[in-house]
C-alpha cells in the first residue's frame, strides 16, 4: 500500500492566498480557479459562502470566476446525481509520477494545502494579524477505482461523474481516482477541524518546514518519500522527523512496505478527524 501526500487548493500562484481556518477551528480548502470551467466559485455550496471568501481574501479571484473543483470530496458542494462518490483527477507530469510509483486500489491520498486563520469584521473575512501560514491536511481518499480517461476508449463515465473537471476537460494521461462506497458512506471525504494532528508545519517555522512522526526519516536501505530523497532535507530529534518539504511536485509518496507505520498513521488520522 502507498500513502500519498497530495498538495491541492489555493497556493502562491493559483489564488495567491491561503485557504481559511475559521474562528470555530473549522476550515475549508479553496479549489484553484479554472478559466473555462462551467462551475463558478459562487456555485459551490456548504457551510460557508465560497464566493464571498475568495472575493474577501484573494487579490485576484472573483465569485464569478470558474473553478477546478478537484479533489471533489464533499457531497453538499454541488447538486449531485444518485450514486455520487468522492473523486480526484490527475494528468500530465503529475499523473506520470503516480503511474511510475504504481498507485493502485487501496492506496490512500491525504490532501494538504496552505491555510491561515481568518476572522470576520463588518461582515467581511480577513486574515488574523500574526496568524501563521500552515501546511495542513484537509481531506482524504482511499482509492476504490481508477479510471484511465485518456487511455480507455471503452470507459463508461456514469452520470454522477460527468461534471467532474477531469471528465469535462481533455488532459494528457488523464486519470481519475474514485472512492469506494461502503455501508456507512465513502472511502473519501474532508476533515472536521484544524487540530494539531493534521498540521504538517513545524511550530514557529515557515509552512514548508514540517514536523512528522520519527518513522518518516529515510533510513539507509529504505525507499524515500518521493521528491525528498536528498538526506540534507531531513533531520531527526526525539520523537520527530523534520523535513524541508519540496516546492516541486504535487504528490509525495510513501511505500508502506518500507514504512509499515504509515498505514496505521493514515487510518488513525481518518478515524479521528473525518467529517
Amino acid at each position: 500500500m502507498k500513502v500519498i501526500l497530495s498538495r491541492k487548493g489555493f497556493d502562491s500562484s493559483s489564488g495567491e492566498c491561503p485557504s481559511p481556518i475559521f474562528e470555530d477551528r473549522s476550515f475549508l480548502s479553496l479549489p484553484i480557479p479554472e478559466k473555462h470551467s462551467g462551475v463558478h466559485f459562487a456555485d459551490i455550496d456548504g457551510p460557508h459562502r465560497i464566493g464571498q471568501l475568495v472575493e474577501d481574501l484573494s487579490p485576484q479571484v472573483k465569485a464569478s470566476d470558474g473553478v477546478h473543483l478537484d479533489p471533489d470530496l464533499r457531497m453538499n458542494s454541488r447538486p449531485r446525481n444518485r450514486g455520487w462518490r468522492p473523486m480526484f483527477g490527475q494528468a500530465d507530469a503529475a499523473q506520470r509520477h503516480l503511474h511510475k510509483q504504481g498507485i493502485a486500489c487501496g492506496d490512500i491520498f491525504l490532501f494538504f494545502g496552505w491555510f491561515r486563520r481568518v476572522e470576520q469584521l463588518d461582515g467581511r473575512y480577513r486574515y488574523q494579524a500574526g496568524a501563521p501560514d500552515l501546511h495542513m491536511l484537509f481531506g482524504w481518499l482511499q482509492v476504490g477505482e481508477i479510471w484511465r480517461v485518456s487511455e480507455d476508449k471503452d470507459l463508461h463515465i456514469p452520470e454522477w461523474a460527468k461534471d467532474h473537471p477531469h471528465v469535462t476537460t481533455q488532459y494528457g494521461e488523464n486519470t481519475i481516482y474514485v472512492a469506494a462506497e461502503t455501508d456507512t458512506g465513502y472511502t473519501g471525504g474532508t476533515f472536521r477541524s484544524a487540530v494539531d494532528q493534521l498540521i504538517l508545519t513545524r511550530e514557529d517555522n515557515t509552512r514548508s518546514r514540517w514536523r512528522l512522526p520519527r518513522w518518516f526519516y529515510p533510513s539507509e536501505g529504505k525507499s524515500k518519500l518521493s521528491y525528498h530523497s536528498n538526506i540534507a532535507r531531513w533531520t531527526q530529534y526525539e520523537n520527530y522527523a523534520y523535513l524541508q518539504s519540496g516546492a516541486r511536485g504535487q504528490e509525495f509518496i510513501l511505500d508502506t512496505r518500507d514504512y509499515p507505520e504509515a498505514a496505521d498513521w493514515a487510518n488513525d488520522l481518518i478515524a479521528k478527524n473525518a467529517s
